[in-house]
């Protein structure tokens, strides 16, 4: 944080206006906005009183203790572990003060030490917890107001369920307007939400939606490293992450198509004879089962939208018609079960 910066922040916190400052310090109004604005410094003669007047340290306004590596936040999470079981939990929270006051910029340490005295006196390990509500959540407002997302959101985090175990829902939801909507966490936190409201429906069809995502962006990513592995010939690779993809659609009750259609591109660049067959043979018995996790109980919460049978026709048929003529199957068309199993299922959607 630059010097501009600080005197904006501690500033606005006595509630002075940069006219007030200016006339304290005896320089111009227009002299003030453009240290704040980064435009240019304050003399050096100025810093003392300007430190005086903010009521900071000449270290503070310097950004002296701006932030620790991630090494020295370690090394101090560290010593703040060992002091609670050393020293107990009142010494080690006045530890913490301290330090704090003497890195008031490092939002990462202030989060991570905030969040520490927090779960000890959820577990118990201090007397009279609700003493430190004020100063631990106030740690967590600083933190909430870095410029890394990151560390806002570890902070709506806290915040959240912190208001969650007080019950006070609508100051929890309010902790939420920090996740994106597209956040699966957000979605989550929903569900937690309205279960301690009660409103279980609503709650279970939030979370059945994160775990329906979650099965969808899962099965992508192994599609992203399967079709890799096959452009590596890796086959032995392929087939294992496969077997996975296979495993997951059987967990997150995705119905047999599902269960078995990963594997169709690992027996095709295999060339595997027999065991393309058996997998042409299951997906095209199964394609009626392709959208069966609609009826599964894991989902029976969300609303999904019917999808017709002649559609599953459809597809029944540009599989087919894909087994028939696709260079890919080359290598099974003189497989007599092959060309039985194409004519009987032509003969099905009435081909000649």
């Amino acid at each position: 944080m630059n010097i501009g910066s600080v005197i904006k922040k501690y500033r606005k916190e006595l509630g002075y206006t940069q006219e007030e400052i200016a006339n304290r310090l005896g320089v111009t109004t227009p002299a003030v906005n453009k240290w704040e604005n980064g435009n240019s410094n304050p003399d050096i003669e100025l810093l003392a009183p300007i430190a005086r007047l903010l009521n900071i340290s000449l270290d503070t306004l310097l950004s002296f203790h701006q932030n620790l590596t991630d090494i020295e936040i370690t090394k101090l999470i560290q010593k703040m572990e060992k002091m609670f079981s050393e020293e107990g939990y009142e010494k080690t929270y006045q530890w913490a003060v301290n330090i704090i006051n003497k890195y008031p910029n490092c939002n990462m340490l202030i989060w991570q030490m905030a969040v520490m005295l927090d779960s000890r006196r959820i577990i118990g390990v201090c007397e009279n917890p609700d003493k430190y509500d004020k100063q631990i959540n106030s740690w967590y407002e600083m933190a909430l107001n870095d410029e890394d997302e990151k560390i806002q959101h570890h902070a709506a985090d806290s915040l959240f369920g912190f208001y969650l175990r007080k019950k006070d829902y609508a100051m929890a939801e309010k902790y939420l307007n920090y996740f994106s909507d597209y956040d699966p966490a957000k979605r989550l936190y929903l569900g937690r939400l309205y279960m301690k409201q009660g409103n279980t429906e609503e709650a279970y069809e939030k979370l059945e939606n994160v775990i329906f995502s979650e099965y969808t962006t899962l099965n992508l990513a192994f599609g992203i490293m399967i079709t890799e592995a096959l452009e590596e010939n890796d086959l032995e690779y392929a087939r294992f992450l496969a077997e996975k993809v296979c495993t997951l659609a059987n967990v997150f009750e995705m119905g047999s198509y599902n269960e078995c259609a990963a594997m169709l591109n690992i027996v095709t660049a295999e060339k595997n004879v027999k065991g393309t067959f058996q997998l042409a043979k299951q997906l095209l018995e199964n394609m009626d089962t392709i959208c069966d996790f609609q009826k599964s109980r894991l989902y029976k919460h969300m609303k999904f939208r019917e999808v017709e049978n002649p559609y599953t026709e459809e597809m029944k048929k540009e599989l087919l018609e894909g087994f028939r003529n696709e260079e890919d199957f080359d290598y099974m068309r003189e497989y007599e079960p092959w060309k039985k199993l194409l004519a009987e299922k032509d003969s099905n959607f009435g081909v000649s």
